[in-house]
């Protein structure tokens, strides 16, 4: 029979075990390799075997168990639902808040740490979650969301949002693809398939030599206000990078001696980018704070919105009308096309390559590529300097 005892000396053993107790039937004390122990419950409902687990042996005492164990099978024996049934109706009771909850608060950071999903990518989501599916959705029951649930929550960004709509469907999407693998909601039923996406028209905006110039004089003019911010930008318009990988680097990723940066984290995993001349005296003028290049003091970078807000300003104070952030890159790709600079050295300038073929960057294409980012690097440079 069990007793406290038992139980509290029993130890751990290549393979996971169960003592039973004596007292009430089907009950047991599980012990795993790790010599994690949990009570268990053994029981037939319509002719198949269950298995429970009540509770941790350090939650509750063997007394109270017991007692639990035999009213859930008086329970069983008068034809009502089993704990294993309760409790998978008490999930899918859950609603789109508490599941948003899940997601950031488990899936997300075992993405992360697996390098599955990058900061990025979570910043994104918080957002979309925040804006659209919080107000519109939260209190709704996972399990009673439907298309036309869905469809109302996108409809106001049909006519003037169309990609962001886009991306909101997809998130969602996701969302319910794992509510539906976590059992919150029966397979096949995602309440997103079938909506039509928006169709997305490609953008094809650069910034011309004079607006170039333009931006250099307002950049030169916020430096003093606004230095991690303006550096930040800067370095975009000088290499192509994405100003997410820019903000992300720490000094420690920098190879001076080769002339560029490691970044571990980009779409196409680990990248090693190149770096013209002056981009390189750009950084090497900055001061080392801590380990992050673009910050403002703390131990953090600069945020996103931060680098944005500024750019916004300064494209204002500059006369320039639509124009973003991922335009400084697009204006490095056409520069750089524009220069004669062939398809696979353009595809390793600006990273759209595989994680293996990133490692292999300056040891394999470093020439050719090197010799393209001196020259759209040193162009860009001039242009914001006025020359």
């Amino acid at each position: 029979m069990l007793t406290e005892r038992t139980i509290r000396n029993a130890g751990a053993e290549p393979k996971t075990r169960i003592l039973w107790d004596q007292e009430v039937k089907g009950l047991g004390v599980r012990i795993t390799p790790k010599g994690t122990k949990a009570y268990v419950l053994d029981y037939r409902m319509n002719g198949r075997r269950h298995r429970v687990v009540l509770a941790r042996t350090t939650e509750i005492s063997l007394e109270e168990v017991r007692k639990r164990a035999g009213a859930e099978r008086v329970r069983i024996r008068a034809g009502e639902s089993d704990l294993l049934t309760r409790r998978r109706e008490a999930r899918a009771a859950l609603t789109v808040n508490e599941g948003l909850e899940r997601f950031f608060a488990e899936y997300v950071p075992a993405r992360l740490a697996a390098g599955r999903m990058a900061p990025g990518t979570v910043d994104g989501y918080r957002r979309q979650a925040a804006r659209h599916l919080r107000p519109a959705l939260g209190r709704r029951r996972i399990a009673d969301v439907t298309r036309h649930d869905i469809e109302r929550m996108v409809a106001p960004l049909a006519a003037t949002a169309p990609v962001q709509r886009n991306r909101v469907l997809a998130f969602t999407s996701r969302l319910f693809r794992l509510f539906e693998d976590w059992a919150l909601r029966p397979q096949h039923t995602n309440p997103t398939r079938g909506i039509e996406r928006a169709r997305e028209e490609a953008r094809d905006r650069v910034l011309t030599p004079s607006e170039m110039t333009a931006l250099g004089a307002a950049l030169a003019r916020a430096e003093k206000d606004k230095p991690a911010a303006v550096a930040a930008i800067r370095l975009a318009a000088l290499t192509g990078l994405r100003i997410g990988e820019v903000l992300a680097m720490r000094w420690e990723h920098l190879d001076t001696e080769h002339k560029a940066v490691v970044l571990p984290h980009t779409k196409t995993g680990r990248r090693v980018h190149g770096l013209p001349t002056a981009a390189l005296e750009l950084l090497n003028g900055l001061p080392r704070i801590n380990g992050y290049v673009f910050t403002t003091g703390r131990d953090a970078a600069i945020t996103y919105q931060t680098v944005h807000a500024a750019f916004a300003a300064l494209t204002r104070e500059a006369g320039l009308s639509d124009v973003r952030l991922h335009d400084l890159r697009r204006t490095v790709m056409t520069s750089a096309a524009r220069a004669g600079v062939g398809t696979h050295v353009l595809r390793d300038l600006l990273g759209h390559k595989t994680t293996a073929m990133a490692d292999r960057y300056i040891r394999h294409a470093g020439a050719a590529v090197h010799e393209a980012q001196e020259h759209i690097g040193a162009a860009i440079d001039a242009q914001l300097r006025g020359v």
